[in-house]
């Protein structure tokens, strides 16, 4: 039976062949969302959730850059516009 390691170990290395190396994604991504903080800082209509839906969607944007096959990314990113959406109209309608 394997440890947690060996597993945490399994899981790593079929990420990094699915998304690439760890690091890397992760710099791409913080970048990308540190840019998008910079401009949401000049908005008057910034909305945190909002904001943050966008942030998982370029998570997936920078995966799907990696290996453009894997189908899931797709379907991901769409429900996070999709919660985005909804994170805007929620606020408009009143339910927080």
């Amino acid at each position: 039976m394997k440890d947690k390691k060996d597993k945490d170990e399994e899981i790593m290395k079929d990420r990094a062949e699915k998304y690439g190396p760890a690091m890397r994604c992760f710099e791409t991504w913080s970048a990308m969302c540190e840019e998008l903080n910079r401009y949401a800082k000049e908005s008057p209509n910034t909305n945190i959730p909002h904001l943050y839906a966008l942030k998982m969607d370029l998570l997936k944007i920078v995966r799907s850059v990696w290996n453009p096959e894997i189908e899931d990314n797709y379907c991901d990113a769409r429900n996070y516009i999709s919660i985005a959406e909804g994170c805007v109209k929620g606020l408009k309608s009143g339910d927080k």
